[in-house]
């Protein structure tokens, strides 16, 4: 930790990597980066929560479909005259959709993992299955987004292991 001179010095309290609260003073500086702005795409990719299983889906299979067609276009139609004329594309294609769909890959496997583990607990009606499994799935309800954290809340209360909320 690094001190900033400051005029004012007053102290707040964070949290250290252990969670344990450590008081720090105005002019003082953690290290890490100099700016908290984050780049549009973080910021967008945060505000789509909601839809980050539809999107890495359709990103991940759109670039297996390109994968696909350019893989048969260089197998099958580069011998033909009409279709000469698109190998440098199909290959330039291929090389993209193969880096991206290896990029995006991983992440869209967790995320259908996390979407499969938290369907076999909403169709589980056994309440000690449900209790068993109920910080798996409230931890993969909060990854994939609020509607499914709503879906979880309802299936607790059908089972019995939440109360359900009293409206005015």
């Amino acid at each position: 930790m690094g001190v900033i001179p400051s005029e004012k010095w007053t102290r707040r309290t964070i949290l250290d990597e252990c969670k344990r609260p450590v008081e720090v003073g105005r002019g003082v500086a953690l290290a890490g980066r100099a700016s908290k702005n984050d780049g549009f795409l973080k910021n967008w990719w945060k505000s789509k929560q909601d839809l980050h299983l539809r999107i890495l889906s359709t990103v991940f299979l759109s670039c297996i479909a390109i994968m696909i067609s350019s893989i048969l276009q260089l197998l099958l139609l580069r011998g033909s005259g009409i279709w000469d004329d698109y190998t440098t594309l199909s290959w330039s294609l291929l090389i993209i959709a193969s880096f991206v769909a290896i990029w995006v890959g991983p992440e869209f496997v967790h995320y259908v993992g996390q979407f499969n583990l938290l369907k076999e607990v909403l169709d589980t009606t056994a309440r000690s299955e449900v209790s068993r499994r109920r910080s798996e799935a409230e931890t993969a309800a909060a990854l994939l987004g609020t509607r499914h954290v709503e879906r979880l809340n309802e299936h607790l209360v059908e089972v019995g292991l939440k109360r359900a909320k009293k409206r005015a």
